[in-house]
């Protein structure tokens, strides 16, 4: 901006010297000085343009410096969410290990109460097993000494009476047998029934079969499964076969 100024004086004061002093220098002619003005518009023009582009840089600088600013904003907002991200990572941490640790103690609360609920089925189980085999030893030793009591005799003929009269299987007569519903036998005595009744259980389990299809139109498939259920014949699967196979 100087060199601009200072030029345009130095013109200016060529211009008033060639104008006013012909008379103290006729050497210099108009076409001289018409030379010297344009050269010297030429050099303002240039000059002229070399202050805009300064003027365009300096603007360009201001973005540039805007933009900077900007950055450095964004890498300080990018740094506060990595922060809070770490922070986020930290508290989920935590929360699976509270949550991995409850799902233990559930685990252990879980095998505690499985382990308290299995002690008295499996010390029942012991007692009913205990007493079957009091009452199997009682049954062959009354076998064996042929001292077999009245009321054993009874359940034998009982026995005799469901598998020939009503075509039932050798659990279902036992079941039939010491139920208070039924005879109320005690259950050595059911047991020397069963132990000792001879019957051929594929005839009873074919006799039922029939009556289940004539009766109730069930299937092959329909009467297998209640021949051998335990809440309807409880023939065994062999017998139960056999039955199918041989319905007409």
């Amino acid at each position: 901006m100087k060199r601009l100024l200072f030029t345009v004086n130095f013109a200016m004061v060529l211009v008033l010297g060639a104008c006013g002093g012909e008379e103290e220098s006729d050497a210099v002619s108009s076409d001289e000085l018409s030379e010297q003005i344009a050269q010297l518009e030429e050099e303002v023009d240039g000059l002229k343009k070399e202050n805009e582009e300064l003027k365009s840089q300096n603007g360009n600088d201001d973005v540039t410096e805007e933009l900077e600013l900007e950055i450095e904003n964004m890498k300080e907002e990018n740094e506060a969410l990595q922060s809070e991200i770490e922070t986020l990572k930290e508290e989920n941490n935590e929360v699976n290990d509270e949550k991995q640790t409850l799902v233990n103690h559930v685990s252990d609360l879980e095998k505690e109460l499985s382990s308290i609920e299995r002690e008295p089925a499996e010390e029942a189980a012991e007692e009913d097993t205990a007493e079957e085999d009091v009452d199997e030893e009682k049954t062959e030793t009354a076998s064996q000494s042929g001292d077999v009591p009245r009321e054993w005799e009874l359940a034998l003929d009982s026995a005799y009476t469901y598998a020939e009269l009503m075509s039932m299987s050798k659990a279902g007569i036992y079941d039939q047998l010491v139920s208070e519903y039924g005879e109320n036998f005690p259950p050595e005595a059911a047991q020397y029934a069963i132990d000792n009744i001879e019957w051929d259980w594929k005839a009873n389990a074919l006799d039922s079969a029939e009556t289940y299809r004539d009766m109730m139109s069930m299937s092959n498939a329909a009467v297998y499964d209640q021949l051998v259920s335990e809440y309807g014949e409880q023939f065994t699967a062999e017998e139960a076969q056999y039955a199918v196979d041989n319905l007409d």
